[in-house]
């Protein structure tokens, strides 16, 4: 219960976000939804009995490239890469931000990297590809499992999934993509935030656990 959340927890939280390698903004967000709801039980003495709000130290955002996007921001991408006749980076940038896999993750996938378990679709990366060494399983959304099932048709067993995909077509794209949305100086606006876009989503949705989170993403 709210009522019962005290500074020792807020600390304990910190500390795991912080191990799960998650950077100060993005722990920002999750003090922030802590801390509405500690006032709201505060403003509410009746219901509650909360006397007082824990303290909640902020942490110092120096951040780097822990951009994500607003939902605004993903709809203008869906419509100027649907003007560009762009469909295939379109489908490909909407992956990434469903699974929060790196560029060079996604597009070493194979098929045989692909699994059905029942209907829920899981992509296992192998060691070899993931860029802190160790292998990882990556469920698939509803999106993320249609862009890929229609790839896999003539696909054989050992095919790239998106091998109809350049690396630097994507950067490219992207680069596009910025100038057209008004955003060059947005110099955190990066391919890169696709994968902060997972995180954020996923974590306030509050329906995966943090560590879960944060294997998902191979922190």
């Amino acid at each position: 219960l709210v009522t019962e959340v005290n500074d020792s927890h807020i600390e304990n939280l910190v500390d795991t976000l912080e191990d799960s390698g998650f950077a100060p903004a993005t722990i920002n967000r999750y003090l922030s939804s802590i801390s509405k709801m500690l006032r709201f039980a505060n403003q509410r003495q009746s219901i509650y009995h909360l006397d007082r709000v824990p303290h909640i130290e902020w942490q110092k955002e120096d951040n780097g490239r822990e951009r994500y996007l607003e939902p605004m921001e993903e709809q203008e991408i869906i419509r100027l890469l649907t003007e560009w006749n762009m469909v295939d980076y379109l489908e490909f940038y909407l992956f990434l931000i469903d699974t929060g896999m790196r560029l060079g993750e996604a597009l070493s996938i194979k098929k045989l990297m692909v699994h059905n378990n029942n209907g829920n679709y899981v992509v296992n990366l192998p060691a070899s590809v993931t860029k802190n060494g160790e292998p990882r399983g990556i469920p698939l959304t509803e999106r993320a499992k249609s862009i890929v099932l229609k790839l896999l048709i003539k696909a054989e067993r050992n095919d790239l999934v998106f091998s109809h995909l350049k690396y630097w077509t994507c950067e490219n794209t992207w680069r596009r993509l910025r100038k057209a949305m008004n955003l060059e100086d947005d110099k955190e606006f990066v391919i890169h935030c696709l994968r902060h876009t997972c995180a954020t989503r996923l974590a306030q949705s509050g329906k995966v656990e943090l560590h879960m989170i944060g294997q998902m993403l191979g922190h």
